[in-house]
């Protein structure tokens, strides 16, 4: 049986939210956890960049910040995530595989996600696709599991509907006002 990658619900959210707050560029993230089983279980995404999302020193600053709230949270990253910018684009792109091997050095076994943000996500399928790193080509896995599934789902909706994504913030909105949270902000997700 192949480990099984679990999204929780806060997660799933977070990085969906994100993906429609910018629907037209880009975006990504880092995905925070803990392995069990073999498999990774996701417990929050932290929402990166939006537009240009390979800016090597701004990434290299951000993942400082989040080793920092890892140590203070007992927390790991275990993946990365990433939308791209034309919807019709289902590609793991170069930057996305970079990053997740980078993340595969620190955690052993890391993940990346592409989400699928020209598909609505049902219970039977969520719009986005997990790869793992399989010797050197990232390969999409089966196993993966939403936690909660129908009420994840049920409260994204109701998150969309009253605009919760204009209050996400990500690094990039925070570098434009200090005063905006990005690591630990306070969003009533579910």
């Amino acid at each position: 049986m192949a480990p099984v990658t679990t999204l929780g619900a806060d997660a799933h959210t977070t990085l969906m939210l994100h993906a429609y707050k910018h629907p037209t560029v880009a975006v990504n993230g880092v995905l925070l956890g803990s392995e069990v089983d073999g498999g990774v279980h996701i417990t929050k995404a932290v929402a990166l960049f939006h537009g240009l999302t390979g800016l090597l020193p701004l990434l290299e600053v951000a993942m400082l910040q989040i080793d920092e709230y890892c140590a203070a949270t007992n927390m790991t990253i275990v993946g990365y995530y990433h939308a791209n910018e034309r919807q019709s684009d289902g590609e793991l792109g170069h930057v996305a595989r970079k990053i997740g091997e980078r993340l595969q050095s620190r955690f052993n076994p890391a993940v990346v996600v592409l989400v699928n943000n020209a598909m609505k996500p049902t219970a039977d399928k969520l719009a986005l696709t997990v790869y793992s790193l399989v010797g050197s080509v990232w390969t999409p896995t089966s196993a993966v599991k939403l936690e909660g599934a129908e009420q994840s789902l049920q409260a994204l909706a109701k998150q969309l509907a009253s605009g919760a994504q204009h209050a996400l913030n990500d690094f990039d909105s925070h570098l434009d006002d200090a005063a905006r949270p990005w690591l630990d902000q306070k969003l009533a997700l579910v």
